[in-house]
């Protein structure tokens, strides 16, 4: 009785519908033993006194998302910064997104990092929004004009001002994704551009175990077409297009593995979980690694390659 009355607690963030269906309950326990496991990480302290998440689908919105929704401290990112592949200087969605940046136009980017992206586009001005001030620090050291500041916060003082908001690979670490969205469309001219990039929850990442980055407190949603297309159902803009990055060559073998090892799964009678500790995943996980380096070893045109794991949302505000 407790747990549905839990369940009926719980809203899906975008659309609020209590429409939901529960698809896997994950203990914290699991969660910081995986952190600590791979990246030698102790989030103990991000979770406070809460001992499980729920992983939950939306009927209404088709989003995908945790609850609680754990989000990480500037503690939690300072820690993920040392590594040097968190921030990367080079993004497909990049190349993609600037496509839609005119040198007239005024840029507000959310989630800027050390502001990768501005250095790539032409633009007549740029403003950046980062909660990180090391990040932010490396920005301005360009030149590049970033505030600590959210979006709700910016978007209180700047109603209009820009011809186009982008938010690469933020969306998913948002626990309030409508107010969120909602400033990003007030800040947008009429007829502005909105541009979206997250994980694809389409992608093979859907079928990867012990992906500690696309969990809390890093990653609190997960995004499949159906649910970015869905967003226009609950604001005034219309989806332009959705484009999927191809498979980057730096995760071919991890593509490569992940098929092998869901072909093992099916074969054995067993679902993919979130998270998986047990010995029948310790030996796949060995096997599949084998096979797919020989399987990607295959993989040696594009023309061969699937989607990879980034997707990019364009829309317009009506």
């Amino acid at each position: 009785m407790t747990e549905q009355m839990n369940q009926e607690s719980v809203y899906c963030p975008l659309s609020g519908s209590s429409k939901i269906v529960l698809v896997e309950k994950i203990a914290i326990s699991d969660l910081v033993s995986l952190y600590k496991k791979v990246l030698n990480c102790d989030v103990a302290s991000e979770f406070g006194n809460i001992q499980e998440i729920d992983f939950y689908h939306s009927l209404e919105s088709e989003l995908y998302f945790f609850s609680p929704m754990i989000t990480g401290s500037e503690n939690f990112y300072e820690k993920l910064q040392v590594f040097d592949w968190y921030y990367l200087e080079e993004k497909n969605e990049y190349d993609y997104a600037s496509k839609f940046i005119k040198p007239s136009d005024c840029v507000l980017e959310i989630g800027c990092g050390k502001g990768a992206f501005a250095r790539k586009i032409h633009c007549q001005d740029y403003i950046g929004l980062e909660f990180s001030q090391k990040a932010r620090d490396l920005a301005e050291k360009d030149g590049i004009t970033v505030l600590n500041e959210s979006i709700q916060d910016h978007a209180l003082n700047n109603k209009q001002k820009y011809s186009v908001v982008c938010a690469f690979q933020v969306l998913e670490h948002i626990s309030d994704i409508y107010t969120f969205i909602e400033a990003s469309i007030e800040c947008l001219k009429p007829g502005g551009i909105l541009i979206y990039s997250v994980p694809s929850y389409d992608s093979f990442s859907k079928y990867v175990s012990n992906f500690f980055l696309d969990m809390p407190p890093h990653h609190v949603t997960r995004w499949t077409d159906t649910s970015l297309k869905n967003i226009t159902k609950y604001f005034p803009i219309e989806n332009l297009e959705i484009w999927h990055e191809p498979l980057q060559e730096v995760h071919k073998s991890f593509y490569a593995t992940t098929i092998v090892k869901l072909a093992l799964f099916k074969f054995l009678g067993k679902d993919i979980r979130n998270i998986d500790f047990g010995i029948t995943y310790k030996i796949l996980d060995i096997v599949s690694r084998i096979i797919g380096k020989i399987f990607a070893k295959g993989l040696i045109s594009s023309e061969l390659f699937p989607r990879g794991i980034s997707v990019v949302s364009i829309y317009r505000k009506i």
